[in-house]
């Protein structure tokens, strides 16, 4: 295989990296991964198989390599995010301020809600046997 074979088929994929904004930030999480573990690994004087963080860095690295080559390869770009979660969410806490303020501004409101009382204890009226009578009598 010639020099030129080999240009030939590695430029689309040149050409797809310069504008995949993905595969670039995937790229460049797998570098910066690689980068750590050889700074733990040139510290702690530790192999993969016994230090988890320095595993872990590597395995992350390994996940960001293999996504952005999925990404050169099918033209995936990033993931649009997604408001659905976020809107329910926020629609939720909306209706309980709503309640809340509601609440808090309207006497009525409360009191039906919380009860005639304000919510609190009442405390029992003394009864004729409490008062000191004799039980049964």
């Amino acid at each position: 295989m010639t020099a030129s074979d080999t240009a030939a088929r590695v430029t689309p994929y040149i050409e797809e990296l310069l504008e995949n904004d993905y595969a670039r930030e995937n790229l460049r999480d797998a570098a910066q991964n690689l980068r750590g573990a050889y700074v733990r690994a040139q510290k702690r004087r530790a192999k993969a198989a016994s230090d988890e963080r320095l595993r872990r860095q590597v395995q992350a690295a390994a996940r960001s390599i293999t996504e952005a080559g999925r990404a050169l390869r099918s033209g995936r770009r990033k993931p649009e995010a997604r408001w659905g979660r976020r809107l329910v969410f926020l629609l939720g806490l909306a209706g309980v301020a709503a309640v809340g303020i509601a609440l808090a501004a309207d006497e009525e409101l409360r009191a039906a809600v919380l009860g005639s009382d304000g919510g609190g204890q009442q405390e029992a009226e003394p009864t004729p046997a409490a008062e000191g009578a004799p039980a049964g009598v």
